[in-house]
């Protein structure tokens, strides 16, 4: 069928974006790691490095949460044609 073809590619696509999603979250850590190891002492770093951290964890979970809803949601849905 068509559609589910559709389905399945949509599927890959958004797979793919977790990927990317990943692979970013992991160039964050490196820079996290970096930063850690060369300015383990300095205060004003300290403060920014936290108020980043909040701002940004703050977006994401967010937008993971959201994202996980509408998955939930399209599984009930594809789940209900099966009925």
């Amino acid at each position: 069928m068509r559609s589910v073809q559709n389905l399945l590619s949509e599927l890959a696509y958004l797979g793919r974006s977790i990927e990317y999603l990943g692979d970013v979250l992991h160039d964050v850590e490196a820079v996290a790691e970096r930063l850690g190891r060369r300015h383990h002492d300095d205060p004003l770093l300290e403060g920014m490095i936290q108020h980043e951290t909040e701002v940004w964890s703050a977006a994401m979970k967010h937008q993971l949460d959201a994202s996980a809803r509408v998955a939930e949601a399209w599984r009930a849905q594809v789940e209900a044609l099966e009925q």
